[in-house]
């Protein structure tokens, strides 16, 4: 079978993932052909679709009368041209889609479900389910309450008074949701819970299939020789935080300073401080991003492309730091646990089906600074956690890179023989 994937990047964690993917539909006999609206990889499989000049214009305008509503997208536009991917979808079978933000508007969704290929919606975010936002966190890095049962009366949107563009949306979505009755495949089971909640797509398919992690990130290495490797002190306690953008709200970076301001109090309650050197180290864009706390030293990378140099410091690492609170990923999770690296994160995204109490790091109640700070302290200091146990042998087995792909083949040959009836 011929395979297209429509994707935004390939450089952020969405964009590692459909590499993957692409190579490995081609591993087990597919073909597979990706686009990309922004496109960084040397690779003959990964085409890039130009931007059309006055179409970005007209996106800088609505993005210029939402001043303050950066974070909410109108999917009345596209960027690009559908006669750019008319023809990849013409030599294609199935069609996989995995954004619409800044890419695919919804008039173009239309265009492509019109073609009557056979399409899965493959989201990493909750774009789709919902009137505008792709995240559930408000500016303040609060939860948005509204989105699973109002979304279409969303007060940021609509406070625009202008174009009433979540109810616009919404409804946008939702007719052609109803109408083509897509498959839409997610990420983790909290993803699945915003779908099945979702006015928008309560009724559409909705099948969970975990993300596979890159090969090349989780290899085997002994915490001396990634620390020697990457010019670490052999003798610090190292808690690592990373993230495509360090202060996106959602992502943790604006709680993560009060959990470390806590962290570092309870070392000083116990008298720690004195005698164990603590670092953080993050990597990603840091932007306005600060932790500026007495007593921990900390130490900026900046963007890590490199899979090896990402590999050496999940390895080089003491525990991972996630307190994400309303990401559906993040992604960095999986390759921290897959590394056996301890993970400490609010229970929100791919956190619920991956992290195990007190064998592979903790979960802890999202926005409970209190407890997350003790999590950590209990994870660097006093548990020694097993990740030979079955349980976490079994939790490699589900995020293999090939899982992915060959699931998705196998309701692709199962569809493709319902509609040509072989």
């Amino acid at each position: 079978m011929k395979f297209l994937i429509i994707a935004y990047s390939d450089v952020d964690g969405v964009g590692q993932h459909v590499i993957s993917l692409n190579k490995n539909l081609k591993r087990i006999g597919h073909e597979s052909q990706t686009i990309l609206l922004h496109k960084s990889e040397n690779d003959e499989s990964l085409t890039l679709v130009k931007r059309s000049i006055f179409k970005r214009l007209i996106f800088f305008f609505q993005e210029f009368l939402k001043k303050d509503f950066k974070r909410l997208f109108s999917f009345g536009n596209s960027t690009i041209n559908f006669k750019d991917i008319k023809n990849y979808i013409e030599k294609s079978d199935i069609i996989i889609i995995y954004t619409l933000h800044k890419i695919i508007s919804l008039k173009m969704l239309n265009k492509i479900f019109e073609s009557r290929k056979i399409i899965y919606m493959r989201p990493l975010d909750m774009e789709l389910a919902a009137g505008g936002c792709h995240v559930n966190t408000l500016p303040d890095g609060s939860e948005c309450q509204k989105f699973e049962t109002d979304c279409k009366k969303c007060p940021l949107l609509n406070s625009l008074n202008i174009f009433d563009l979540s109810n616009n949306i919404f409804n946008k979505k939702k007719i052609i949701i109803e109408k083509y009755k897509p498959k839409i495949f997610l990420e983790n089971n909290f993803t699945r819970k915003i779908y099945t909640n979702s006015p928008i797509t309560k009724n559409a398919f909705n099948h969970t299939i975990f993300l596979g992690v890159n090969t090349d990130r989780i290899k085997k290495i002994s915490k001396i020789e990634a620390r020697k490797f990457l010019g670490l002190d052999l003798d610090e306690k190292l808690i690592l935080f990373g993230t495509y953008n360090l202060d996106a709200p959602h992502k943790g970076g604006k709680i993560l300073p009060d959990i470390l301001k806590k962290f570092t109090s309870i070392l000083i309650d116990k008298d720690i401080i004195s005698s164990s050197k603590i670092r953080l180290i993050t990597f990603g864009r840091k932007n306005s991003f600060n932790i500026g706390i007495p007593n921990l030293a900390w130490t900026h990378l900046g963007m890590i492309n490199s899979n090896d140099k990402l590999n050496h410091l999940y390895r080089a690492s003491d525990i991972f730091a996630s307190p994400s609170t309303g990401c559906n990923g993040p992604h960095v999770i999986l390759e921290a646990l897959l590394n056996d690296l301890p993970v400490v994160a609010f229970d929100q995204g791919v956190a619920q089906d991956s992290v195990i109490d007190g064998l592979n790091g903790y979960l802890v109640p999202c926005f409970n600074i209190d407890i997350f700070a003790n999590s950590v302290f209990k994870s660097i200091f006093l548990n020694n956690f097993n990740f030979n146990d079955e349980k976490n042998k079994n939790l490699k087995n589900v995020f293999n890179s090939l899982n992915e792909a060959k699931t998705l083949v196998e309701f692709a040959e199962e569809d493709y023989k319902k509609k040509y009836k072989q």
